[in-house]
């Protein structure tokens, strides 16, 4: 559970869309038409302000409840998310169930911003999104926004790479309902029902669903078993419209999290180093929302989320020769402190998150302005025991051998304003402050007492402006619509709890301090003796980036596309170092200066009456400008090693998805091809330290059954095969005396039957 070459920069991007631009609202291909985004101020209540308006595209990507529909399985929502321009998802079970990510521009998902009906869903401490909490989240959405780079401030997020935006769906006018069912390969079965009421009278109306999924997984050992669930109800009135929503679920995975070596994948492809049976994820995190919108008058508009998030659970593992005083057993067993015992451990973890997000609009001559902020409390409780010890057979209950506690709190305050100075031409203006404080505390328990007890406190205060402009031309060259925009943005982002501790090791670690510069003794009791060591001024330090945008767009009757450019300069970025640690979390550290670069391309095309040809593809350039690591990725020994010009590790240099989907009526097909660049492991730039680059087959096909009996209407059968060519290839990994990867599935499918009603 690690919960706890010369690029072309803007300057091509821009010659190429000003010279349409001066040849002839931006489209963006494979988006939903424009009503299905932006800032919509109509029955719905939950916060949508977080998005980017219909008529102001940048560089951003919508995804309806239709094509989630048709693309929705057993596999979780990154996965889903993947026909999306410069995203990247991987699995650790290596078929898109149990733990899964996603990266946008190869900024991993830490430092991606996700929103659930404008709340932020990343882990306060470490950044993370759980997906695996929220089983089958997908089946409740009614659309995503995708937004790449620096985003606005409306999210109650810190976004850098970009920012995934769920809204759940809507409550429908009639009852409804659908039943779900799947089954394919590994083992792997879903199955799901829903129902909606509509309007009950009283302005009242509700909506639920349960969802339970089930798989081995591709790799050895990496089985999930799930289930999920969501409950809302809606009143609407004349001004006031409040919803309620509670989604949660309960997972518990085998983990999957650590990467093999090259040499047992060329045995077995399905390797996996974790044997030990019982090393389980356990956890569950259930959510509730209350949302409000109230129309205080024609032109201005409160809507406000209140949230708490809980998270509880576990995962346990072996530890073989390991020390038994850094576990407390010389205290608890009477063991020799330095004799070494194989044992199990199990490491706990029980979470709270209260918040607030409100946001007032005004709409005004011109434009709208939004004026707001957010606020969090963040409280967590980690602690490990000691289940079993090889050789004891009586007299162990578990053994509590540490305990620490996380405090963060949260609060920004912005103003986001849009004005359309002339036809066609918007102004975008967004200011953010920010606060964040987060305090650590290790109990005194066992041995973390004294000099091997630690805390800190931390502190970040920010500005965050960002500004655009967004033209639609007048004229419609070649019949369709063309726009052009310019965008920047500065924003910053904080440590993960994590990256201010070790590098390698962590708070439940005997003897290890966390990356400050200098501490102080505590004399807490007042006898004289110190309690613990207060830490300040940590190693790590925040990262700041300046993000320049600039796109076109043209939309015709059967063509669109989108064209955007993007120059990222960093400053102390927190970049990984190429391997993980002991729980599959990558090292991390401040590089001085980095650049991030690239073209991202969006093409929808209708060929014929029947056929749709989509196209999603990136291109980047991603280096160190200014870069001198203190650890050898070969050795982890010190010294000084300087890897400025080198790629940074784990960014993909290009992603390509090409989509043919025909309709025939009541058959329909999608043929997929999926391209996926070369990734650096570590920094140091060396051509055999990477993972291969790989491109992969996808065939679905869907039919209704009406077609054969009317009585089976609203009956849909589905079919994909996935990997149909059995490439085999490895999504992400690190470089540790030799490369560590984590491989996907061959070819595999999926069936399913689903019923709306």
């Amino acid at each position: 559970m690690a919960r706890f070459p010369n690029a072309a920069g803007p300057g091509a991007a821009a010659l190429a869309c000003l010279l349409i631009a001066s040849a002839a609202p931006a489209a963006d291909p494979g988006a939903a038409p424009a009503d299905t985004a932006g800032l919509r101020w109509a029955p719905e209540v939950v916060v949508t302000a977080s998005r980017y308006a219909g008529e102001v595209r940048l560089s951003q990507q919508n995804i309806t409840a239709a094509e989630l529909r048709d693309r929705l399985g057993a596999a979780d929502l990154p996965l889903l998310l993947e026909d999306t321009p410069g995203l990247h998802a991987t699995s650790d079970a290596g078929n898109g169930v149990g733990y899964t990510y996603l990266n946008i521009r190869g900024f991993d998902q830490k430092r991606v911003g996700v929103m659930i009906n404008g709340i932020p869903l990343n882990d306060p401490e470490d950044h993370q999104v759980y997906w695996v909490d929220v089983p089958d989240l997908a089946s409740s959405l009614q659309d995503v926004q995708v937004q790449r780079g620096i985003t606005n401030s409306l999210g109650a997020t810190t976004a850098v790479g970009g920012t995934v935006n769920l809204v759940t769906e809507q409550h429908a006018d009639e009852p409804a309902g659908r039943v779900a069912l799947q089954g394919g390969s590994f083992g792997t079965r879903r199955g799901s029902v829903a129902w909606q009421t509509g309007r009950i009278g009283g302005g009242f109306s509700g909506a639920a669903r349960w969802s339970r999924i089930v798989s081995d997984g591709y790799r050895d050992r990496t089985g999930s078993r799930l289930w999920g669930a969501f409950w809302s109800g809606r009143w609407a009135g004349a001004r006031h419209t409040l919803q309620a929503n509670v989604y949660t679920g309960h997972e518990v995975s085998q983990h999957g999290w650590n990467a093999a070596a090259e040499a047992d994948l060329l045995v077995d492809r399905r390797s996996n180093p974790e044997t030990y049976p019982h090393a389980v994820d356990d956890f569950r995190q259930p959510h509730y929302e209350l949302h409000h919108r109230w129309e205080l008058s024609d032109r201005v508009t409160l809507v406000q989320a209140a949230y708490l998030i809980h998270g509880e659970g576990f995962y346990e593992n072996l530890k073989a020769g390991v020390r038994a005083g850094d576990y407390s057993l010389d205290h608890s067993l009477g063991i020799g402190a330095d004799d070494e015992v194989d044992l199990v451990r199990r490491k706990i973890v029980d979470k709270d998150q209260l918040g607030w997000v409100p946001h007032l609009e005004i709409r005004h001559a011109g434009g709208r302005t939004i004026l707001g902020g957010d606020l969090y409390d963040f409280h967590s409780d980690h602690h490990g025991d000691v289940l079993s010890v090889a050789g004891v057979a009586d007299g162990l209950q578990g053994v509590d051998y540490y305990r620490y506690t996380g405090d963060k709190q949260a609060r920004s305050v912005f103003v986001n304003t849009m004005f359309e100075a002339a036809p066609g031409l918007t102004l975008i203006a967004d200011l953010q402050l920010q606060h964040k404080r987060y305090a650590f505390r290790q109990a005194e328990l066992g041995n973390f007492t004294g000099g091997d007890r630690h805390a800190y406190d931390v502190e970040y205060d920010w500005f965050n402006p960002k500004g655009g402009v967004h033209w639609e031309l007048p004229s419609r060259p070649w019949g369709g619509r063309a726009t052009t925009y310019l965008h920047v943005g500065v924003t910053r982002r904080e440590p993960t709890d994590g990256e201010l501790y070790d590098t390698w090791y962590g708070p439940d670690d005997l003897g290890v301090a966390p990356l400050f510069r200098t501490s102080r003794g505590v004399d807490q009791d007042g006898d004289g003796d110190t309690d613990y060591l207060q830490w300040s001024d940590p190693y790590v330090r925040e990262e700041k980036a300046v993000d320049w945008e600039l796109g076109c767009s043209w939309r015709g009757e059967r063509l669109s596309w989108t064209l955007n450019g993007y120059w990222m300069d960093f400053t102390n970025e927190i970049v990984p170092y190429g391997a993980v640690d002991d729980e599959g979390a990558a090292i991390r550290g401040n590089a001085e200066r980095t650049l991030h670069r690239g073209l991202e391309l969006g093409l929808t095309a209708r060929l014929a009456d029947r056929h749709e040809l989509r196209v999603a593809a990136s291109r980047s350039w991603d280096e160190f400008d200014a870069y001198v690591a203190t650890l050898d990725p070969e050795t982890w020994e010190s010294g000084s090693f300087d890897y400025a010009g080198n790629p940074i590790p784990l960014f993909p240099n290009h992603l390509a998805s090409l989509t043919l989907a025909s309709d025939f009526g009541d058959f329909d097909t999608r043929l997929r091809l999926r391209s996926v660049g070369r990734q650096h492991l570590d920094a140091t730039g060396r051509g055999e330290r990477t993972i291969d680059g790989y491109a992969t087959l996808d065939l679905g096909a869907g039919l209704d059954l009406s077609a054969f009996a009317p009585d089976l209407r609203g009956a849909r059968l589905s079919l994909d095969v996935r990997n149909l060519l059995d490439e085999a290839y490895e999504t992400s990994g690190y470089w540790y005396g030799g490369r560590w990867l984590i491989p996907a599935a061959g070819r595999h499918f999926e069936a399913g039957v689903r019923y709306d009603f």
